[in-house]
């Protein structure tokens, strides 16, 4: 896990993934920041993560493992390796 921070709002990122255009729902080749189960964002099926959602926008929503899974190109969990997201920052000051 690695704190990703944009000003006060810090996000607990488990994981990374990259998907190719054309993805049904979303309409452009995404990044999805997995986040940490917490509390406020538990849901009881496993095939649901929340993720900070990155492509034209950006923002946090529940997402559909199963659904992007077609789409994927490019998945991690060594949060090290990669960028933060748009406006974000690693918390620990340390750059991918």
């Amino acid at each position: 896990m690695r704190q990703m921070t944009n000003g006060s709002d810090t996000l607990n990122v488990v994981g990374h993934i990259i998907t190719r255009y054309t993805v049904p729902t979303y309409d452009d080749g995404y990044e999805f920041y997995i986040l940490a189960d917490e509390p406020d964002t538990h849901t009881p099926d496993p095939d649901m993560v929340h993720a900070l959602v990155m492509g034209r926008g950006i923002g946090a929503m529940a997402i559909s493992l199963s659904e992007i899974e077609p789409h994927v190109m490019a998945r991690t969990t060594s949060c090290h390796a990669i960028l933060p997201a748009r406006g974000y920052r690693w918390a620990d000051g340390v750059p991918a």
